[in-house]
């Protein structure tokens, strides 16, 4: 049986603590595994439309602009794609950011019981939200290609740009929302806010129409670095260039160094929050 042996100190390694954390992911991937599978079964299992549910949030905030846009009622830019298509892989794409952030604090939430019964790695539990949200990503990026299909838009070259893109915003906002974890577990108004911040920011983001070329709104979006975020990703699923390559190589090293800040402070922070479930 392995020994654990814990002392009291205030110093830290935080190259032990790196070192502990990558051993605790691998420890706990089985575990992950299973977890994902029983939490992905039991969402599905008694649900006539399935996979659908995955998909409606995305498809019906689209409808709505889709409708404004064919009315007349709201008075759009050109998108250089059909508008159909420009919206929905905008608010799918949305809708990743939005996960990524939340996952952590609800993959917490959500464990409670076993997080105070069971003693195991909690990396396992980022490692849990993670294949559900590759789970998730897969039946989303099933619909871009049905309508990327049906609008005949032939993708270019950058496509093979949109796992790595992807992989870039997985690491950067799965770390944003690690770092929430301590806060959002202790106090449940954190994750309450995430949600409301993110369909604010959808606003001043270029997610269902485009960037103006100049005004205030077009100052407000060039500083905000979501829009850089949702037009390349979108851009390279619709054939159009990736712009912003300078951008791409400082979100990895921002992407970088918040992945190592959260994972000394999961690690360091977990002990205490499952203290305090289990008091």
């Amino acid at each position: 049986m392995e020994t654990h042996i814990y002392s009291n100190s205030n110093r830290f390694s935080i190259r032990q603590i790196l070192k502990n954390s990558i051993k605790g992911y691998q420890n706990s991937f089985y575990l992950a595994k299973q977890l994902a599978k029983r939490d992905i079964t039991s969402q599905y299992r008694q649900s006539i439309l399935g996979f659908f549910w995955v998909l409606f949030p995305v498809i019906m905030n689209a409808l709505v602009w889709i409708f404004l846009q064919r009315t007349g009622t709201v008075k759009l830019s050109d998108t250089g794609i059909p508008y159909p298509l420009f919206a929905l892989v905008g608010t799918t794409i949305w809708s990743v950011f939005n996960e990524c952030l939340n996952m952590p604090i609800k993959s917490v939430n959500g464990n409670r019981a076993i997080i105070s019964k069971i003693n195991f790695d909690k990396e396992g539990l980022i490692t849990l939200g993670f294949i559900k949200l590759c789970f998730n990503l897969l039946i989303k990026i099933g619909l871009i290609i049905f309508f990327i299909l049906y609008f005949d838009v032939i993708p270019s070259g950058s496509i093979f740009l949109f796992i790595p893109l992807i992989l870039i915003v997985f690491l950067l906002f799965i770390s944003l929302g690690v770092l929430l974890v301590p806060l959002g577990v202790l106090y449940k108004d954190i994750g309450r806010m995430i949600p409301v911040g993110m369909q604010l920011l959808m606003y001043i983001t270029p997610v269902l129409y485009i960037m103006p070329k100049s005004g205030f709104m077009h100052q407000v979006m060039r500083f905000n670095p979501l829009s850089y975020f949702i037009s390349d990703i979108r851009n390279c699923l619709t054939g159009l260039p990736v712009a912003h390559a300078g951008f791409w190589l400082v979100a990895l090293s921002c992407a970088v160094v918040l992945s190592v800040l959260a994972t000394v402070v999961y690690r360091v922070s977990m002990p205490i929050i499952t203290e305090r479930m289990s008091a």
